[in-house]
């Protein structure tokens, strides 16, 4: 069943959905400026959780992907990794107020911004513009898939193809509607009230990505009740993200890194948490990706989009 934003409580719900979409851009954009040779991906991390707080938002996630990673990437407590010139970087940050989520991305390149990896975030600037120009209700979403391809080939590169935008709703993420990134024949269409991310990640690979190792990012699949005290506390921990994702930091600084991982692999193996691990390209391709979210009017309401933004 598809989530639209009913007319009883239109105006309410609209008016967190906006805020949400304005604390995220704003963020988004803080963070990105934070990124420049030498400072560590913890920094930028922990700026833009601490950021999303003091602007009045839910942290739903904020996460990053170096180059060939296309997304799903969190660091550790004890994360050594820092930015290097020519890095091709992307920052995904959610935000939620309420439950009622935004959800955006853009990709930077550390240092000057020059030859294919210039072209790989203007192609995907076009291809999000592109799909957004098409967006009001009655729209099928094959055409969302269509327009994002054909920037994308004629610029020479592929979009990847197992990765999607999505339906969003009330604390869901992924809320059961996949927006191709490509011509998939899904005749699905967008109906007023729906709100949507659309995501295109561009790389000069072959458009494919996989799961990766060592995973720092997880959401409670289902509410069992784990044996150990280690897991029910870490369940505790993350209760109030109600099914939104959390990270392994968050546990090990609270919990300790031992009695954290262990109460995870508890989790893990008794299906109570998914793991979520990195995604790289399957050639080792650069990967850029830009995101807004939006509700589904007859003039869209993009509710991500910064000032700075012209995507």
């Amino acid at each position: 069943m598809i989530d639209v934003v009913k007319d009883s409580s239109r105006d309410e719900i609209e008016d967190k959905i906006i805020l949400a979409g304005r604390i995220g851009g704003q963020v988004r954009r803080e963070g990105v400026a934070r990124i420049c040779e030498g400072t560590t991906y913890l920094e930028v991390m922990d700026y833009c959780e601490r950021r999303i707080v003091e602007l009045g938002g839910g942290i739903a996630w904020a996460q990053m992907a170096v180059n060939d990673i296309a997304a799903h990437y969190c660091p550790e407590q004890d994360d050594v990794g820092v930015f290097k010139v020519g890095d091709l970087v992307k920052i995904d940050i959610g935000v939620h107020i309420d439950g009622y989520i935004a959800d955006n991305a853009m990709t930077v390149e550390v240092g000057s911004v020059t030859g294919v990896r210039q072209e790989l975030i203007k192609t995907s600037q076009n291809a999000l513009r592109a799909a957004i120009k098409l967006v009001r209700p009655g729209v099928q979403l094959w055409e969302l898939g269509e327009a994002q391809t054909s920037e994308t080939e004629k610029a020479g590169f592929q979009i990847v193809r197992n990765l999607a935008g999505h339906s969003i709703e009330q604390y869901r993420v992924h809320a059961g509607i996949s927006i191709p990134t490509y011509n998939s024949k899904e005749k699905t269409q967008l109906v007023e009230g729906m709100q949507i991310a659309i995501e295109p990640f561009i790389t000069n690979g072959v458009g494919l990505i996989k799961e990766g190792n060592n995973p720092s990012i997880f959401m409670v699949a289902n509410k069992r009740m784990p044996r150990s005290p280690y897991a029910r506390k870490i369940l505790e921990q993350v209760a109030p993200q109600n099914g939104l994702p959390f990270t392994t930091r968050w546990l090990t600084r609270t919990l300790g890194k031992g009695p954290a991982l262990l109460g995870l692999r508890e989790l893990l193996r008794e299906g109570i948490v998914r793991a979520y691990p990195p995604l790289p390209e399957v050639k080792g391709g650069l990967v850029a990706q830009f995101e807004h979210s939006m509700i589904v009017k007859d003039k869209t309401l993009v509710y991500t989009r910064h000032e700075d933004d012209t995507w």
